[in-house]
């Protein structure tokens, strides 16, 4: 794996700027939140320098992180400035935390949900400056980092119209749930509209599976269903199953304490290293 993280580091080197990865799906509750910090998480561990930005409102991405970092720090520091007021100054530059070497976050607040009302009074009737609002403040943040992880809330058209714009590739978070079913299929339209109206490059890097309980019928039916809905080949190989630990981690920020974080940590890094090969055949 080591020979994997070079290549795609050069490959991020050459480029100059960073992969920005979207977590996707229409319905909320499906695991995007525990994808983004997780997988961001393993990445910065690999020695990417990587940043999560935080879009929802109900800032979990943030809560977690936040608290990951007291774990790691008898510091106490206040956030001092959030996305919204990011957005408001048409600067991010001073807003990203460190949360740990190699890790930063960008964090959100409940007065992110103001976003739409912002774009309705700054950008009137224009659609393509009001789908673009966000991106040319993503740029500069682009050349500081290796890899943007970028979190989104459920039913935001706003949000959903932005994102796409200044990413480069999405994963689709697939709880094995039929209205998790049904929200990645809206969401993937969605998508392959927005990509098609602005021309993006933006890619579907995978369709990650989680939450799964493989003796379950319904999860089973679900999975068959993905695959023949995405195609195999574009599922993630690796499947989170269901793992109690998970639901710990938004009380008490990412730990590696015991056998029951490391076998959440592991699996993450069985998902983290099938995203890499993935994004290097992309790529290249």
């Amino acid at each position: 794996m080591k020979d994997k993280i070079k290549q795609l580091k050069q490959i991020i080197s050459n480029r100059g700027k960073a992969l920005a990865i979207l977590i996707g799906n229409q319905k909320g509750g499906v695991g995007k939140t525990a994808n983004t910090t997780l997988i961001a998480y393993t990445l910065a561990q690999y020695g990417f320098k990587v940043l999560v930005a935080d879009l929802d409102p109900q800032s979990n991405a943030t809560k977690i992180l936040a608290l990951t970092k007291s774990q790691n720090s008898d510091e106490v520091y206040i956030i001092n400035k959030t996305m919204m007021r990011g957005v408001q100054d048409q600067d991010l530059t001073d807003l990203p935390i460190n949360i740990m070497p190699n890790l930063d976050l960008l964090p959100s607040n409940t007065d992110f949900k103001n976003f739409g009302r912002y774009l309705y009074i700054n950008a009137g009737s224009d659609r393509y400056k009001e789908d673009h609002m966000l991106a040319p403040l993503f740029e500069p943040l682009k050349k500081q980092y290796d890899i943007l992880m970028v979190d989104t809330p459920p039913f935001n058209t706003e949000i959903d119209n932005n994102a796409p714009v200044f990413c480069d590739y999405v994963i689709i978070s697939l709880q094995t749930e039929e209205d998790s079913f049904v929200g990645a299929n809206v969401y993937v339209q969605t998508l392959l509209e927005q990509k098609k109206k602005y021309d993006l490059p933006i890619e579907i890097v995978g369709i990650l599976p989680m939450l799964n309980d493989k003796w379950n019928s319904v999860d089973k039916k679900i999975l068959e269903d993905a695959c023949d809905s995405f195609g195999k080949e574009n599922i993630f190989q690796t499947i989170i199953p269901r793992m109690d630990r998970i639901k710990r981690f938004p009380i008490n920020g990412i730990t590696d304490r015991d056998k029951f974080d490391k076998k959440v940590l592991n699996k993450y890094k069985e998902v983290t290293n099938e995203l890499i090969q993935r994004l290097i055949e992309f790529e290249v």
